[in-house]
């Protein structure tokens, strides 16, 4: 492994030049993981779900970055499986902050349509890109129940992303799409030497961005 550089288990999507933020959490195992990702199965009688991120769910809150898919089970008979399906692009959602009249930090997916589905997951990431210490993002599935105006809408699930305090640092050279390799200078003194576990890099364009399991840090220069 190479001095000052980390590796990444898949092969980047995107180029990442260096004003990507490489997000992660200082700490061991999948507990300290910056970000996270979800897999909730809708049942079969369902024709229609939602996501909704709630960034109140603790006043000591960071700013998060929340992305859905959804892939569809269309076609039995002549079996047809339906990936790709963009719900939800990346998107930061700031903290809560109460005012007049309402709030933020709050994201709906908006209405999900899984009415030629079999069956359909939503695949659910958020990641923590803020230097706050986090207490946790709620994520609240629902699927509907009535077709009404407006909708109706049956809890299947809530659960809480990641939690924790975040740190970012900048690759220092461009790192390609379809390599694993990315140049960090001294990543072991900043705190990239926790191997096995997941961060975030933050693309300037923020579609770009990626979820990277890292495998490997090379020792500091």
């Amino acid at each position: 492994m190479a001095i000052n550089s980390i590796e990444v288990l898949s092969n980047l999507q995107f180029e990442q030049l260096v004003a990507t933020e490489i997000w992660a959490i200082d700490g061991e195992g999948s507990a300290f993981d910056v970000v996270k990702s979800y897999a909730v199965v809708i049942p079969p009688s369902v024709s229609a779900a939602r996501v909704i991120f709630n960034n109140w769910y603790d006043t000591a809150a960071s700013t998060v970055a929340v992305r859905v898919k959804a892939t569809k089970l269309t076609g039995i008979g002549t079996l047809a499986k339906t990936e790709n399906t963009q719900v939800i692009e990346w998107t930061a959602i700031a903290p809560a902050v109460l005012i007049t009249g309402g709030g933020v930090g709050f994201l709906d997916s908006g209405v999900i349509d899984l009415s030629a589905a079999y069956e359909a997951t939503l695949h659910i990431d958020c990641a923590i890109i803020d230097t706050v210490a986090h207490a946790g993002t709620e994520i609240i599935v629902q699927i509907r129940s009535e077709d009404a105006t407006p909708d109706e809408w049956t809890t299947l699930t809530s659960f809480v992303g990641p939690v924790g305090t975040a740190f970012h640092l900048h690759p220092s050279g461009t790192a390609n799409a379809g390599q694993k390799t990315i140049l960090v200078a001294n990543p072991t003194a900043g705190n990239l030497n926790h191997i096995g576990k997941f961060i975030f890099l933050r693309n300037a364009t923020i579609a770009n961005s990626e979820i990277c399991y890292q495998t490997q840090c090379g020792a500091d220069a």
